[in-house]
C-alpha cells in the first residue's frame, strides 16, 4: 500500500516537474521572442539583399530574349542557317549586350550628369521663382480688391500663399526624392553588371531551365494541369512581350523626338524632359499628359513663354504617338476596355507606384483573357450538355 503511494506521488511529481520544465522553456522562449524575430528577420533581409541580382538578372533576360530571338533568326538567315545553334545563340546574345552595355555606358557618360546638373538647378530655382511670381500675383490680387469691404482680397492671399507653399515642398521634396534615385541608380552599378552577367548565363542555357522547371512541375502536378500551365504562361507571355516590346520602342522613340524637338526650341533641361516625356509615354492614358505638365513646369521655372511652347510640342508630339506610331507599333494594341486600363492603372499604381502603372495594363489584359477562356469553355460545356439532353428526350 505504502509502495503505491510513493510510486503514485513520484508520477505526480514527475509531470508537475515536466509541467514547469515547458512552462520554464516558454517563458524563455517568449521572453527572447523579440531578439528571434529580430535574427530571423534579418537573416530574411540579408536573403532578400543576395538574391536582388538573381531576380534582376531574370528580368533582364525575359525582357531581352526577344530580342535575342529576332537577332538569332537574322544571323541563320545570313549565314544560310550554317551556323550551328550554339554557336549562333553566343553570337546573337553576345551582339546584344555589347550593343546593351555600350548603350548604358554612354547614358552613364553624357546623359546622367546633365540629368543630375538639371535636377540640382531645378531645386536652386524654385524658391526664387515661387517667391517672384507669389509677389506678382497678391500684387494683382491686392489692387483688384483693394476698396472691397468683404475681406476678399485678404482670403485669397492667405490661399495663394498655402498654395504656393504647399506646390514649393511637394515640388522640392519630389525632384530631391528624384535626384536621390538617379544618384543611387549610380551607386548599384555593381549590381546591375552582376544582374547582366547572371542574365547572360540564363539566356544561353534557357531551354535546358525551362526543361528542368516543367519537370519539376511534372513530378508535382498531373501532366494535364501542367499543359494547361503551360498554355497559360505561353499566351500571358505572347501579351507582355508585345505590350513591354512594343511600348518600349515607342517611348523610345518619342523621347528621342522629344529631345531634337527641346534642342531644336532651345529649351532648358531637355535631357531630363525628354528622359521623363519617354518613361512616362509608357503609361497608357495618363502618362502622356504627365510628362506634359512635368515639361511645362520645369522650363516655366526659366521661361513662361518659352514654355508655352514646349507644352504644345510635346502636345503634338503625342498627338502623333497616339493616331499614327502606336498604332503602327503595337497594332491593335491589347484589345480591352479603356476603363479596364485606367483601372488597372490606378490600382497598379496604388500598389506598386510607377512599375504597377505600367505592368497594370498587360497584367489585367491577362486575367481578362484567362477569365474569357474559362467562360467560353464553361458555355460550351453548357451547350454540350443541352444538347445531349435534348438528344436524350
Amino acid at each position: 500500500m505504502l509502495k503505491q503511494y510513493i510510486r503514485k506521488n513520484f508520477k505526480n511529481s514527475i509531470h508537475i516537474l515536466l509541467i514547469i520544465i515547458v512552462s520554464i522553456i516558454v517563458y524563455k522562449f517568449m521572453d527572447n521572442l523579440d531578439s528571434a524575430y529580430d535574427l530571423a528577420s534579418q537573416k530574411i533581409a540579408a536573403i532578400i539583399s543576395v538574391s536582388k541580382p538573381f531576380f534582376l538578372a531574370i528580368i533582364f533576360a525575359y525582357i531581352l530574349n526577344p530580342i535575342v530571338n529576332g537577332v538569332e533568326y537574322n544571323f541563320q538567315r545570313l549565314f544560310n542557317r550554317k551556323l550551328k545553334r550554339k554557336t549562333n545563340r553566343l553570337l546573337s546574345t553576345l551582339v546584344v549586350y555589347i550593343i546593351l552595355i555600350a548603350v548604358i555606358a554612354l547614358s552613364m557618360k553624357y546623359m546622367l550628369p546633365r540629368i543630375i546638373v538639371s535636377i540640382t538647378d531645378l531645386i536652386g530655382n524654385i524658391p526664387a521663382f515661387i517667391q517672384e511670381n507669389q509677389g506678382r500675383i497678391l500684387q494683382w490680387v491686392n489692387k483688384l480688391y483693394k476698396n472691397e469691404m468683404y475681406h476678399i482680397g485678404g482670403l485669397l492671399e492667405q490661399n495663394i500663399n498655402h498654395i504656393f507653399d504647399t506646390g514649393a515642398n511637394l515640388l522640392q521634396k519630389s525632384l530631391n526624392n528624384l535626384l536621390e534615385k538617379v544618384i543611387e541608380l549610380t551607386t548599384k552599378i555593381f549590381v546591375i553588371i552582376l544582374a547582366l552577367i547572371v542574365s547572360f548565363y540564363i539566356l544561353m542555357d534557357k531551354e535546358a531551365l525551362l526543361r528542368e522547371a516543367e519537370r519539376v512541375f511534372r513530378a508535382i502536378f498531373e501532366d494535364k494541369t501542367v499543359d494547361k500551365i503551360k498554355q497559360f504562361v505561353d499566351d500571358a507571355n505572347a501579351i507582355f512581350v508585345k505590350f513591354v516590346l512594343g511600348k518600349s520602342l515607342d517611348s523610345l522613340i518619342i523621347g528621342i523626338l522629344c529631345f531634337i524637338g527641346l534642342t531644336i526650341l532651345k529649351s532648358p533641361y531637355s535631357v531630363l524632359i525628354s528622359v521623363i516625356v519617354g518613361v512616362t509615354n509608357m503609361i497608357p492614358y495618363f502618362g502622356p499628359f504627365i510628362g506634359e505638365v512635368i515639361g511645362f513646369i520645369f522650363v516655366a521655372f526659366v521661361n513662361p513663354v518659352k514654355a508655352v511652347w514646349v507644352l504644345l510640342y510635346i502636345l503634338i508630339l503625342q498627338q502623333f504617338d497616339s493616331f499614327i506610331l502606336t498604332p503602327k507599333i503595337l497594332g491593335d494594341k491589347m484589345g480591352i476596355n479603356p476603363l479596364w486600363v485606367i483601372f488597372s492603372i490606378v490600382l497598379g499604381g496604388r500598389l506598386f507606384g510607377i512599375i504597377g502603372m505600367f505592368l497594370g495594363a498587360p497584367t489585367i489584359a491577362v486575367v481578362l483573357f484567362a477569365i474569357r477562356r474559362y467562360v467560353d469553355k464553361r458555355l460550351k460545356e453548357k451547350e454540350q450538355e443541352r444538347t445531349e439532353n435534348n438528344a436524350l428526350e
